[in-house]
């Protein structure tokens, strides 16, 4: 029976334990919790001072903004009230600027009316169109009494006006040559160059551009210097390197050689060049169309002659064709490029 109530007082006691032990566990949260809520109404303490100052700031500003309110809001009123009385005005305002259109309108149908003003611009337009071709005129008077000195100047004729030249020009082609194409006594250069490097007994050894012509007009230059014999001009012969010395069909040229200038086609026509002048460099224009050829003396960008016109019986395809001659090794030079005076 002893022993029996010493367990079970063993038992309580230990229950009463455990109890105590979760009670102190309890307090001691309860007190860290009352700790922090202390720190935080502490830090609030210290911080009431500053925000009770800003409180008292705010509140004077209200203060301020409850005194100023009836002015503003009187300005406001002012304000509103103009406006009121600018909306009202805009009708008639309105009214008024339509009648000033309308009265503008009238006035501008009256004077076109009274002015004819679509006869006006037809006059003024067709006074331009006569001045624009008595400015022309003018110059071309001027240039023919230029011309007129030249030939004076040079004893020549045959001087081409600066506008019948700029419109040669815009027919200017870049004619190329090749090799293969060319006589075997003849040496040509990639910068179109030709030279007789040969001993062959043929007068005339030629070599053809590569593009030919069935169209349009074309435009070519080459210098032939202080040469003493040359031809140049188009043919119809793809595979011909030797120009026959008398030509029946398909040669159109000019060319130098005993010291006689020479048209040649199906017959020869002797040039005599105004002034006894030497050609020094040939401009050579194509009009397909018009089935012609003709030559120029191109002195330099400021003088230029018409020396000699072919017709021609034209079909099918024309090639650009050159010969030095074989009678001197001084070269014939295609120009690349012709310079206009612009």
């Amino acid at each position: 029976m002893g022993g029996s109530s010493s367990k079970k007082l063993r038992e309580a006691i230990k229950q009463m334990n455990e109890t105590l032990k979760n009670d102190l566990q309890e307090v001691r949260k309860r007190f860290e919790t009352l700790k922090q809520e202390n720190e935080t109404w502490e830090n609030d303490l210290q911080k009431f001072p500053e925000r009770f100052e800003t409180l008292k700031q705010k509140n004077e500003t209200v203060k301020n903004d409850l005194q100023k309110f009836p002015e503003r809001f009187e300005t406001l009123k002012q304000k509103n009230e103009t406006v009121k009385n600018d909306l009202q005005k805009f009708p008639e305002r309105f009214e008024t600027l339509k009648q000033k259109n309308e009265t503008l309108k009238n006035d501008l149908q009256a004077f076109r009316e009274r002015f004819n003003f679509q006869a006006f611009l037809e006059r003024f337009e067709t006074l331009q169109q006569e001045k624009d071709k008595l400015i022309q005129d003018l110059r071309d008077v001027e240039e023919k009494i230029n011309m007129l000195e030249v030939q004076v100047k040079f004893n020549a004729v045959g001087y081409v006006l600066e506008r019948e030249w700029r419109e040669i020009l815009k027919a200017t082609v870049e004619v190329t040559l090749r090799p293969d194409l060319a006589h075997r006594s003849l040496t040509v250069s990639k910068n179109r160059i030709i030279t007789y490097t040969g001993e062959e007994s043929a007068v005339w050894p030629s070599v053809r551009g590569s593009e030919g012509f069935t169209s349009g007009r074309h435009y070519w230059e080459v210098k032939v210097e202080e040469k003493g014999y040359w031809a140049l001009g188009i043919s119809t012969y793809l595979d011909e390197k030797i120009i026959p010395e008398k030509p029946e069909e398909g040669y159109w040229l000019l060319r130098l050689g005993g010291g006689k200038y020479e048209a040649v086609s199906q017959s020869i026509v002797t040039i005599s060049l105004p002034g006894k002048k030497q050609l020094r460099k040939v401009g050579v224009c194509l009009d397909y169309d018009e089935k012609k050829i003709e030559f120029y003396n191109v002195v330099d960008t400021n003088l230029r002659f018409h020396i000699h016109c072919i017709e021609c019986g034209l079909s099918g395809q024309v090639y650009p064709i050159f010969s030095p001659g074989s009678q001197d090794r001084d070269p014939l030079i295609i120009n690349s490029k012709v310079i206009t005076n612009t």
